[in-house]
């Protein structure tokens, strides 16, 4: 790995930004929008992980002091090539991005500002919006507590996008957290859900970054796959919830694959819930998750035989999912 360095004192924020032969325009794009950044102190960490000559030749154009190249002689992944810039990141705060995202002008100054303010809060995330379509914002929940965002992760799916987090260095130095390179297509989600329990977290409600819609991946499959195996991991070794309860929780919630005892899926969701609550997890934070992805499970079963099973299950009783969203997922997807 060889290593180009501007040597001046350590910035406040290290931005890691992995490359991989991205399209000219949009790592453009990237590159300036952190660069013109209305907060200055920061160095841009680039990891150029074994791209064909054209991308080296591009990044080799840009004149910025600010800027630390890293290349690798061959491509490994994204998770190795974050790994590589967390080593050499100097900052007080790490800000994540992708090579073919934007950051908008103020997320550097408005997320270090927020970070200040709140010492407590270790990782930091803000709403996104869609690069080719902005008006198409991400709805932010209400999720005003540290406890009901790791909820949600836990029972529902990875809620950050990268490239609007912000960390403390030092969390991920002191617990020898970093990206898992066997979880390369979840990686990210791995590494939060790593930190839950280290440190708290939290998501603002403004838009800080545009991401691209990715095309369909051929490897989708494998990716849920590694997503429910994390899940279920962070279940069973933080919180002491039996594999085999966690895994049937995981599959219906995810997968939507109902057990053929409700009163198994049942039995194993008050226990994860109990767990949680043994853990320091209010009931009602993991009962929101739970009834938030639920209503997931509703809108997309498409036959009435599977809207009739989901709506005699026993886990209706404790979480009471709004009659009038059943209703609506069988108008919608013309059951009714």
């Amino acid at each position: 790995m060889v290593v180009s360095s501007n040597g001046k004192e350590k910035p406040k924020v290290s931005v890691i930004m992995p490359v991989y032969n991205t399209r000219r325009d949009w790592l453009d794009l990237a590159i300036k929008s952190i660069l013109r950044q209305t907060y200055r102190d920061f160095e841009l960490i680039i990891i150029d992980d074994g791209s064909a000559a054209a991308t080296q030749q591009q990044l080799s154009e840009y004149r910025d002091a600010r800027i630390v190249l890293l290349r690798s002689e061959k491509n490994t992944n994204a998770a190795i090539a974050r790994n590589e810039g967390l080593k050499v990141a100097q900052g007080e705060f790490v800000a994540f991005m992708d090579s073919d995202d934007i950051s908008l002008p103020e997320r550097l100054e408005r997320q270090v500002e927020y970070l200040k303010n709140h010492p407590n809060i270790g990782l930091l995330a803000s709403r996104v919006a869609n690069a080719n379509h902005p008006q198409k914002a991400e709805r932010l929940l209400n999720r005003k507590h540290s406890k009901q965002i790791e909820c949600d992760l836990l029972l529902v799916c990875n809620v950050f996008c990268t490239s609007s987090v912000m960390v403390r260095r030092d969390i991920l130095r002191r617990e020898g957290i970093q990206f898992c390179a066997d979880c390369f297509v979840t990686q990210d989600y791995k590494m939060w859900l790593d930190l839950v329990g280290k440190t708290e977290f939290a998501k603002m409600d403004e838009i800080l970054a545009q991401y691209r819609e990715k095309k369909p991946d051929p490897r989708r499959e494998m990716q849920e796959e590694i997503a429910r195996r994390v899940q279920i991991e962070a279940l069973t070794r933080k919180f002491g919830v039996r594999e085999d309860e966690a895994r049937m929780l995981i599959s219906f919630l995810r997968c939507r694959q109902m057990p053929d005892d409700g009163n198994r899926l049942l039995a194993a969701m008050n226990h994860t819930i109990e767990q949680l609550e043994a853990g320091g997890y209010e009931r009602k934070y993991s009962e929101d998750s739970l009834r938030w992805v639920l209503r997931k499970v509703y809108y997309h079963t498409r036959t009435w035989q599977g809207q009739r099973r989901l709506m005699h299950l026993l886990h209706n009783n404790t979480l009471q999912p709004n009659l009038f969203c059943r209703l609506w997922c069988l108008i919608t997807r013309g059951i009714l």
